[in-house]
């Protein structure tokens, strides 16, 4: 597709996020089976819920736009995926692994986070407001997400590494 106007780039960074969830929901869902810390196996799999609602709202800005949902691969955050499956591969599982699935969450939703940022712009920009409140409210919910795993990050005990 040929990013020409202003909408064709709202459409292409729609799609691009909206594979990048459903990526992420798989991701998300491994990344819980990995962990052997309870209380990030209990993150993990609440934020496969939020990531649902993500998709759910991103269904929403397709449909108020007139288009069908369709998906743009997304290498960003397949590159960011595939190195989380390769460390996967060569450790085993414990207080690293642990460490590392709350890093490449972040990874993740640091991504996210930019793209919701541009999509909420470029809405904005088309004076779609219907659509800038649906990515706003997805912004939000990884922004809250980040601040959540930063605070994971600082509290982790590294002794235990």
């Amino acid at each position: 597709m040929s990013t020409a106007s202003l909408d064709d780039l709202f459409e292409h960074e729609l799609e691009d996020i909206y594979f990048a969830e459903h990526e992420l929901t798989a991701a998300y869902e491994q990344m819980a089976e990995a962990s052997t810390d309870e209380d990030l196996v209990a993150f993990f799999e609440a934020h496969v819920e939020e990531t649902g609602s993500h998709i759910e709202r991103l269904v929403d800005v397709f449909e108020a736009t007139g288009e069908a949902p369709q998906t743009e691969e997304c290498e960003g955050i397949e590159g960011l995926l595939t190195e989380w499956e390769e460390f996967t591969a060569d450790h085993d599982p414990g207080p690293v692994h642990d460490y590392y699935n709350v890093v490449t969450a972040m990874k993740t939703e640091r991504y996210e986070q930019t793209a919701y940022e541009s999509l909420v712009a470029l809405a904005s920009e088309r004076g779609d407001e219907e659509a800038m409140d649906l990515l706003k409210t997805n912004l939000d919910e990884d922004e809250e997400t980040l601040s959540d795993l930063a605070e994971m990050a600082r509290s982790f005990d590294y002794d235990s590494l």
